[in-house]
């Protein structure tokens, strides 16, 4: 494990990590000052990041511990979104895109990429680049849990007032290529994930049944249709309230692996399913951690086709920061502590990224005033 020096300096949170279809490797995260936020970013070269480079900036943001902006990087441009209250409600509030275009060098004005016009909760967003300069994005749609004018109705009576998840297809300009609606109940504030297999898009969600089931369900984009949602694995997890857990999907070639957190019968694990037909099926779970462990899952599929995975422990107000590697048939080969942090909100959520064989781990040192940290791990266990 090398801690590599951060870019983000303090009153720093909600950092992420991606890389582009070459394999650079891009961080970001916000910074906030009294009421503004901000978001920047930064690429790494030869273990060296370079400058804080802006993306927007606001006022009116929703800053949230669990629901964080981040950018997808393609092969001509860049795209960053972050949330925007759009009225007074405490949960009401917009996702917003801005498209970075490399003939100009500039960021575009943020667009609201959900078109309802209604002032409701949006968020938990998952993206990334596709080809020919488009941007894949998923994100839960509160448009249907708003309250109706008297008289109104909207859709099925059962699942009109439930969360839905979204996608769409972003040209490199911003316009609406395609838009979907996915599945019409989900959990309400569980992170969506997405990637790129073989045969296409696939997203991974906490959905929500109507007898409060929420488990994890995966739904794929097939010769431009999308499948009917279903389990990755039915933990049968009964829950009243959204546990604020999502899942993590990774995907490189025909394979995809899922990492996800479950609580039934009050008894917290992580597990990890992977399917070797682009998240048709998959085989039996594969348990990462177990009793002591509040979640907040990240995955990354490194070059050999090895699969990473991180979680946190916990040891009450304490937590370490773990990652684990695993082969292609759930074997675990190696394990590692990455860095002491604490269970509570204001760690936020720890996110894993893969160049070549190498992880990279980005977390928020809350030891003093927030800050963001990164590490890179090298596994000498690659079998």
């Amino acid at each position: 494990v090398q801690v590599l020096a951060s870019p983000a300096q303090q009153n720093t949170a909600l950092s992420r990590l991606t890389t582009d279809l070459k394999g650079n490797l891009y961080l970001s995260w916000v910074t906030s000052h009294d009421t503004r936020s901000s978001l920047y970013y930064a690429r790494l070269r030869d273990q060296v990041w370079s400058a804080a480079m802006p993306i927007s900036q606001g006022d009116d943001w929703f800053v949230n511990w669990a629901d964080f902006p981040f950018l997808a990087v393609g092969d001509s441009g860049m795209t960053a979104h972050w949330l925007q209250k759009s009225s007074e409600g405490t949960y009401n509030y917009d996702v917003k895109a801005a498209f970075y275009s490399q003939q100009t060098q500039t960021w575009g004005k943020g667009i609201t990429i959900h078109k309802d016009g209604v002032s409701a909760e949006h968020g938990f967003v998952s993206m990334f680049a596709m080809k020919d300069g488009h941007t894949f994005i998923s994100w839960l749609d509160g448009r249907n849990t708003a309250e109706k004018a008297p008289g109104e109705t909207s859709g099925n009576p059962e699942i009109a007032s439930g969360m839905t998840l979204r996608a769409g297809i972003f040209s490199r300009d911003g316009e609406t290529i395609h838009d979907w609606e996915l599945d019409g109940r989900t959990c309400d504030c569980c992170q969506t994930s997405a990637a790129m297999t073989a045969s296409g898009p696939v997203v991974v969600y906490r959905d929500r049944s109507n007898d409060e089931i929420r488990d994890i369900y995966i739904t794929r984009l097939i010769d431009n249709h999308w499948t009917s949602p279903v389990p990755v694995f039915s933990d049968e997890w009964k829950i009243s309230g959204c546990p604020v857990n999502g899942p993590a999907v990774a995907a490189r070639g025909h394979m995809t692996a899922v990492a996800w957190f479950s609580a039934r019968d009050d008894y917290p694990k992580v597990s990890l399913a992977i399917s070797d037909n682009d998240g048709e099926s998959f085989g039996a779970p594969v348990s990462v951690a177990e009793g002591s462990t509040n979640g907040r899952t990240s995955i990354a599929v490194l070059a050999s086709g090895n699969i990473a995975v991180s979680w946190l422990e916990t040891d009450g107000p304490e937590a370490q920061l773990l990652v684990a590697l695993y082969d292609r048939a759930g074997k675990q080969l190696a394990k590692v502590a990455v860095a002491d942090t604490k269970a509570s909100r204001r760690s936020g959520f720890p996110v894993i990224a893969s160049r070549g064989d190498d992880v990279y781990v980005t977390w928020t040192d809350v030891s003093g005033s927030s800050q963001i940290k990164v590490a890179r791990v090298r596994f000498l266990t690659q079998s």
